[in-house]
């Protein structure tokens, strides 16, 4: 985060977040905080996220999904701060340092100051420095555009804000230079590059989105960049089983390949034995011999290594066990090939590993499943602006889709005054825009698997994930629906579910 806008970031959500209580701590990925501030109404959530160069602090409504599993750390930090009020807020700007004094607690035994560093992370400490919200230096324009590493004393002087100052005539620069140093700029810009949202700054770099704040700059920043993050945190584990899998069964064809060169190794030794049955009326009678040179019928002479305590024949019964020994060991190297072969296969395309059916063939392979899907009884579908639809096929899917398949803010349907299939569609962020012809498609799809399908037209609700909720003792695929964000009337097109499919 570029030092000069989270210094507005700091002036606009320290007073905020004064006066308000923390109500809960959760680390929904390694190394990002949800940290529940108490408001009245909307749900208030302040995620933190520290990094070098793009962090995220930003206040939501969406509360990222967190593990099944507490983070120990999460642990740690909700015993020393639920329902501590902040009483103030200190910023160290330059150094991209946000304080906040929270109410006394001694049990546990912890600090009285919340420190959230956008470089290195979230601390208790007991106290803050002196100069921790001293105001900083701001050398000449002139020494700014000479020093490529004026950061390195000037840290608020950041190679993003030097960049925008040299591209400028000098008059141009020097008026941004002075906006920025006074604290005086009132519009925010967002960047693209690529369809990627670049971390927010204080300044226009061109075409960007401008912003009245630094509140909402952050919070479009972070929305759009931090949910995808999360989604993909998500997929780690899933991610991690599948590489182990796989480097597993990989390792276990490269050993396969090695018996096959030992029993190839021992098939040879047929040869030897061949050799010695050519020769064996003139040695049948030698005993004691460690070699003997004898000449194969095919392969011409060569010298045979011998066990001296055993006979010429005995010799020539081992090396044909030998070779009999690896021709019995061959087809179980191809079945096991095959084997490993197919759990590739298998475990590459989303399908289980079990054995097949022998009397009956199996059907071509379907189109593997993103690995957060599998296992799940559901339809996906691709909507015509390139949005996912998932469909539950059965009630239990349709129970499982909701806390496995979906984020808070997706949009989920269900035709309106009966029975249905659940649909989620899915979208990247909460700010994400959701065009008219998609919500018509996941509207449809859902009235298609539904007690209206033979119908003509169907009514079909649908609001934000969050805003839906299971209830202990419903059964399977039966919830309460908090809040709707509208209703759809929409013609049942069954031609659509080959379309998007």
């Amino acid at each position: 985060m570029e030092a000069n806008f989270f210094r507005f970031l700091a002036a606009e959500l320290g007073p905020l977040l004064e006066g308000r209580r923390i109500d809960k701590v959760f680390g929904p990925a390694p190394g990002v905080w949800t940290l529940n501030i108490q408001n009245k109404g909307t749900p208030l959530h302040l995620l933190f996220r520290p990094a070098k160069s793009a962090g995220h602090l930003f206040l939501s409504s969406t509360k990222p999904v967190n593990p099944q599993q507490v983070p120990a750390m999460a642990m740690w930090f909700r015993k020393r701060l639920r329902n501590r009020k902040i009483l103030a807020w200190h910023a160290d700007w330059p150094c991209l340092r946000l304080a906040l004094t929270l109410t006394p607690r001694n049990t546990p035994p912890c600090g009285d100051h919340l420190i959230l560093d956008c470089r290195t992370g979230m601390t208790l400490v007991d106290s803050l420095d002196e100069s921790f919200s001293a105001t900083p230096e701001w050398p000449a324009l002139e020494d700014v555009l000479e020093d490529p590493d004026v950061w390195r004393t000037y840290p608020h002087i950041s190679p993003p804000l030097r960049s925008a100052l040299a591209e400028l005539p000098f008059e141009e620069a020097h008026q941004l230079y002075l906006d920025v140093a006074s604290g005086s700029s009132d519009t925010f810009y967002l960047a693209e590059i690529d369809d990627t949202p670049q971390p927010p700054l204080a300044w226009n770099t061109g075409r960007a989105a401008p912003f009245s704040s630094a509140l909402d700059a952050a919070n479009a920043y972070g929305e759009r960049t931090l949910f995808p993050l999360l989604e993909m945190e998500e997929e780690r584990p899933e991610a991690t089983r599948f590489k182990r899998a796989r480097k597993k069964i990989r390792r276990n064809m490269a050993r396969l390949d090695e018996e096959e060169q030992r029993l190839r190794q021992l098939a040879s030794e047929k040869v030897k034995g061949e050799a010695l049955q050519a020769a064996l009326y003139r040695l049948k009678e030698s005993e004691g011999l460690e070699s003997v040179e004898v000449d194969h019928p095919e392969h011409g002479p060569m010298t045979v290594p011998l066990n001296p305590h055993m006979t010429v024949t005995e010799n020539m019964e081992k090396y044909f066990r030998l070779a009999a020994k690896a021709q019995r060991g061959f087809p179980h190297i191809r079945r096991r090939r095959k084997e490993l072969r197919r759990e590739l296969k298998d475990l590459e395309t989303g399908q289980t590993a079990a054995p097949r059916p022998k009397a009956k063939a199996a059907p071509s392979n379907p189109p593997s499943l993103p690995k957060r899907y599998r296992g799940l009884a559901i339809s996906l579908f691709r909507s015509s602006d390139g949005f996912t639809i998932i469909r539950g096929k059965n009630k239990q899917a349709n129970h499982d889709i909701q806390s496995k398949a979906a984020s808070p803010f997706d949009y989920w349907f269900h035709v309106a005054d009966g029975p249905s299939s659940h649909v989620i569609l899915k979208r990247d962020h909460p700010g994400q825009e959701v065009p008219e012809a998609t919500l018509t498609e996941a509207a449809v799809l859902c009235g298609l698997k539904s007690y209206r399908k033979d119908d003509g037209k169907a009514d079909v609700m649908y609001a934000l994930v969050k805003d839906v909720r299971k209830v202990k003792g419903f059964a399977p695929g039966q919830v309460m629906v908090d809040k709707k964000l509208g209703t759809l009337r929409v013609d049942l097109d069954h031609s659509l579910e080959k379309t998007l499919a």
